[in-house]
């Protein structure tokens, strides 16, 4: 049998990573007009997730325009028409600090990434390298213990007042769940037991308050109660003001998908998880077909977060 040791897998990840880290490429954000990159004398159009190697140079024609990413988290359009080296923007890499701006580039930077030949080509090489001979392993396996399981983003919820599921995984576990309902100084104010894996907002919308906090926790037979999750009921002034101040344009170029992900993206990092789903939508639905992160980020949020 073939199996990958530990030390190789973490020789592949290192390589991958070191080689999406280098700085040298570019890598495209969005595009409006007709818009090429010549490489190796070779020239073709400029789509979202095209790498840029720094011997290429970037063709916009009048009218068009296009936003590339460093791999540091800096974003930067070329408006006007023209021919542009890509070496010429290495020093426009540097960023000064881990903003929260950059910060979201460097993970949009890494997801196209994820999504280009060049990184899907360096990590069959990698994964051949480091297939070696061995024997299968040996043992009882795993202990199967049932066990409740959570997404991180499940440890706080902010309520906007939109429906959306407190969701769980039972890892072997087929018995129904105990759902408690806390207010902030820990006095019970709900309790239900449930087959499914979750529970929506709106089944317990008549015990919430606007501008309160409470907490939450799952259990089961055999299974303790888990740790108390967060979820605050966040007054509708407050969640429009922070839903206007992420909606801010960027001094850059971007179409509406790319927009609408960024907004979804920054919701639910700050748990306006209701919101982020909404945005999410809107971005699957504008975005080229060809651009499968938005598509794979919807599914992935639904997933997580048992949306049905």
């Amino acid at each position: 049998m073939f199996k990958i040791t530990i030390l190789s897998f973490l020789a592949i990840h290192l390589s991958i990573t070191s080689l999406a880290q280098k700085g040298d490429e570019l890598l495209v954000y969005a595009v409006k007009g007709k818009v090429s990159s010549v490489f190796n004398n070779q020239e073709s159009p400029v789509k979202i997730g095209k790498v840029l190697p720094a011997g290429a140079t970037i063709k916009t024609e009048k009218g068009a325009s296009v936003t590339v990413l460093c791999s540091k988290g800096k974003a930067f359009s070329v408006t006007k028409e023209g021919s542009y080296p890509v070496s010429n923007w290495k020093d426009s890499c540097r960023v000064a600090s881990n903003s929260v701006t950059a910060n979201y580039f460097k993970y949009i930077w890494g997801q196209l990434y994820t999504y280009s030949p060049q990184y899907k080509e360096e990590t069959r090489k990698k994964s051949e390298m480091a297939v070696v001979r061995g024997d299968e392993p040996t043992g009882s396996g795993t202990r199967k213990k049932p066990r409740i399981e959570f997404s991180p983003g499940m440890d706080t919820l902010n309520y906007d007042g939109n429906n959306f599921p407190l969701s769980w995984n039972g890892i072997f576990y087929t018995g129904k769940y105990i759902f408690t309902l806390y207010n902030a100084k820990g006095k019970l104010l709900y309790r239900d037991s449930t087959r499914y894996t979750y529970i929506t907002t709106d089944d317990i919308k008549h015990l919430l308050n606007e501008g309160n906090t409470y907490r939450w926790t799952i259990g089961g037979k055999g299974i303790p109660a888990s740790k108390k999750k967060v979820l605050q009921y966040v007054r509708a002034p407050k969640a429009a003001d922070h839903l206007s101040k992420i909606q801010v344009p960027l001094d850059i170029t971007e179409d509406s998908a790319s927009v609408f992900f960024r907004i979804a993206y920054l919701l639910e990092r700050s748990h306006y998880l209701a919101e982020a789903y909404t945005w999410y939508l809107k971005a699957n639905d504008a975005s080229d077909p060809e651009v499968e992160l938005y598509r794979d980020q919807l599914i992935r949020f639904r997933n997580e977060f048992w949306i049905r």
